[in-house]
């Protein structure tokens, strides 16, 4: 009988970073269900605790333990103390969750790259942070057994960022939840009017939901909002959720201009924020949009427009990066770097009920190839083929 190996899940982003959270506990989750066999450990910081309390099956798992260290990202303590931890425990293997590990850490491990996005913005960092940042992800793509790359296209950045061999990679999609997720929230119509009321959403409106960042392409969003405001008399609100990045002060300018101009016309703002909200409001504020618009130049896979689309909102998206991947023939595409074309897809799709449909359709079959079953499964293989 082979005896039980320790294997090591860093979820110091469980209760930081919404995506990478989910993404670590969903598939941990997974993989506890399929594995018993070895002994996992959970690494969490403090304030990781208050989610994983989400994940009953986790925390009564009989073969995983959890650790409580504070080590925060991009720190020195997570290149010093972190690497005195490891190296003390000696585990069979270390699964990095995201890119940032200990350089000098020389045990069996595998790292997933979500994406090269914030390689676009290292202008936030100061020079050290920079140089600190490439040599973790350098040493990631280079020194791990594996890397769990989210989509093709992830897979192929690094490959051409950092040279990385082709054989090093597995492509591992994520999963989506389809418990909250689905086109049964189209009916909680009392839950989606109390949404509106609290936003102060006077109508229909179209959703983003997301980062602010320059990649995600809002600027362009927002002018081909104000041309398509300017062809019609559709009262149509535009509704941004996410925290509002104040280190984006052109997105928050331009948003301000339209909203200026919109008050004097209307008197109303065309384009609203709800600021961060709540993961149990989110499948209502997709349920309730006419349409979800993911209007990026660059993702590693990109949750919102699938959970839209198994919440029943048809998806209007660009055909750059690995969105065509992700979401293959189920959106109205366009291109990103064109006004005109992102006003077009607006238009024609609130503009046509057949579209609609037929885009709803498309959207709810697509969305069943993804499921966090599959991604836990595929992990595992990948742990066991290191082990």
């Amino acid at each position: 009988m082979n005896k039980a190996k320790r294997i090591l899940i860093d979820g110091r982003f469980v209760g930081v970073g919404d995506s990478i959270s989910r993404y670590t506990l969903e598939t941990l989750n997974g993989i506890l269900k399929l594995d018993h066999d070895n002994q996992y450990t959970l690494l969490i910081r403090p304030q990781g605790e208050q989610t994983l309390e989400r994940y009953p099956d986790i925390v009564n798992a009989s073969n995983l333990k959890v650790d409580i260290l504070e080590i925060p990202h991009y720190s020195l303590a997570e290149q010093t103390k972190l690497l005195k931890y490891l190296n003390k425990e000696k585990y069979d293997l270390v699964h990095f969750t995201q890119f940032n590990h200990p350089i000098f850490y020389r045990g069996n491990y595998v790292t997933t790259i979500h994406d090269l996005t914030l390689v676009g913005h290292l202008h936030y960092f100061n020079f050290g942070k920079q140089l600190a940042y490439n040599m973790v992800m350098k040493s990631a793509a280079r020194d791990s057994k594996k890397v769990i790359a989210i989509s093709k296209t992830s897979m192929d950045d690094v490959i051409d960022f950092f040279g990385t061999p082709k054989s090093k990679f597995e492509i591992i999609y994520h999963g989506i939840d389809h418990i909250n997720y689905n086109e049964k929230v189209k009916k909680e119509l009392g839950k989606i009017k109390s949404f509106k009321e609290k936003y102060g959403i006077k109508g229909d409106y179209i959703l983003y939901t997301g980062m602010w960042k320059k990649h995600k392409n809002l600027i362009r969003l927002f002018q081909a909002f104000e041309e398509f405001k300017k062809a019609t008399t559709n009262p149509i609100q535009l509704v941004l959720t996410g925290k509002i990045d104040k280190n984006e002060p052109e997105v928050i300018a331009e948003m301000e201009r339209i909203n200026n101009l919109a008050m004097k016309q209307f008197n109303s703002e065309a384009i609203l924020t709800t600021g961060y909200i709540d993961e149990e409001e989110l499948p209502i504020a997709y349920a309730g949009a006419q349409i979800c618009v993911i209007p990026s130049l660059s993702e590693g896979f990109g949750w919102p427009p699938l959970e839209a689309m198994a919440c029943g909102t048809p998806v209007i998206a660009s055909k750059i990066s690995c969105i065509p991947e992700i979401l293959g023939d189920a959106p109205y595409y366009f291109d990103p770097y064109k006004v005109d074309q992102i006003e077009k897809a607006i238009s024609t799709v609130l503009g046509d009920e057949k579209v609609r449909k037929d885009l709803t359709e498309k959207g709810l079959k697509q969305v069943q190839k993804y499921n966090w079953a599959e991604t836990a499964k595929e992990t595992l293989e990948v742990y066991k083929s290191l082990i």
